[in-house]
């Protein structure tokens, strides 16, 4: 019986051995590695979509623009996109966000894990597309609706801007007042809200039930995600912003300024590409790139001149091209126009 036991306990030991071992020592087909990356589950992340978005994109429109059948994209920030559109790429474990908030943000995320093997391969069909769909909503907002996303950032922090509709009076006197006042003098021509073109952002929020006007509003009450919000929107509509979330004020919001590498270099290639040709756009120049041609044509200080040459550009703004130009051949070289809507490397426009 002795013997029995031991060749039992010979038999249990040879099989937890084999248990122990390997797959392929087995015999048996490799599993993956264990080092392998494995995306979190779809559900796990908060506005990813594992399947393509119901959009539809209208390319006849300046700029194009995209409809989607329940909310998917509208009502969303400029920040709110970028979010959602690099959340594709971070799934798949993509680091690489020269942008720091949108580094920090998903760094806090409880299911990112960084991907040192991060490929754009690793994304789905849906998953492109829904990049597409989402980058091209970025792209689309016009200069009016720019403003006045800009102004109602402002508003929520209290602004006042004292620019309520001018009344002119029979005795001559002229208020300001979001209403009509009494004797209105029309004989003079149109008054207040009534003249073609006014517009009261004052007024226009006095309206709202959420505006809570602040008569000692600074800049120093917005919070981050609205510095973050207005960087993106000015850099948009034509003028220079960081991504730190600091605002630049005056000569520091210009693009007649010398530029900083440092500056630049917190910045995608997508902006760069198109912080190069605003400085060019300021000028007149026409541009053969559809996307850019959309995008500046929405703009109504461009004045697109067929006699453009580069003569017209300025000193600063040769060497700022040159440092643009620089930035983005550290990062890979310029985009391009097929490019601009899906390089994970864009890190949000």
């Amino acid at each position: 019986m002795l013997w029995r036991r031991r060749a039992w306990g010979r038999a249990a030991l040879l099989a937890l051995t084999l248990l122990a071992l390997p797959v392929a020592a087995q015999g048996k087909k490799p599993a993956a590695s264990a080092s392998a990356y494995v995306p979190p589950p779809a559900d796990q992340i908060p506005g990813y979509s594992a399947k393509a978005m119901p959009c539809e994109i209208i390319q006849e429109l300046i700029p194009p623009r995209i409809t989607c059948e329940g909310d998917w994209l509208e009502g969303k920030s400029l920040r709110e996109l970028a979010i959602l559109r690099n959340t594709i790429f971070a799934r798949y474990g993509w680091a690489g966000f020269r942008k720091p908030w949108l580094r920090e943000h998903f760094q806090k995320q409880p299911w990112f894990k960084p991907n040192p093997k991060f490929t754009y391969k690793l994304l789905s069909d849906a998953d492109r597309r829904n990049v597409h769909f989402i980058a091209v909503r970025e792209q689309s907002f016009t200069e009016r609706e720019l403003r006045s996303m800009e102004d109602t950032l402002y508003a929520k922090a209290g602004k006042v801007w004292n620019d309520a509709y001018e009344w002119k009076l029979k005795n001559g006197r002229t208020v300001r007042s979001c209403t009509e006042p009494k004797d209105v003098d029309y004989e003079e021509g149109c008054s207040g809200s009534e003249c073609e073109g006014s517009y009261s952002r004052d007024c226009t929020f006095q309206a709202e039930a959420w505006y809570r006007p602040d008569p000692k509003f600074s800049e120093d009450k917005l919070p981050a995600e609205a510095r973050i919000e207005l960087g993106l929107i000015s850099r948009a509509l034509g003028s220079f912003a960081s991504d730190t979330g600091k605002l630049e004020k005056g000569s520091q919001a210009s693009l007649d300024r010398i530029l900083s590498v440092q500056e630049l270099r917190q910045l995608s290639l997508r902006d760069l590409r198109l912080l190069r040709n605003t400085l060019y756009a300021r000028r007149g120049r026409p541009f053969k790139s559809k996307i850019l041609q959309a995008h500046f044509k929405a703009m109504s200080w461009y004045r697109e001149d067929p006699s453009y040459t580069d003569a017209r550009l300025t000193e600063n703004d040769k060497r700022n091209i040159g440092l643009i130009r620089s930035v983005e051949d550290e990062f890979g070289g310029p985009l391009k126009d097929e490019d601009w809507l899906i390089d994970p490397a864009t890190d949000a426009a």
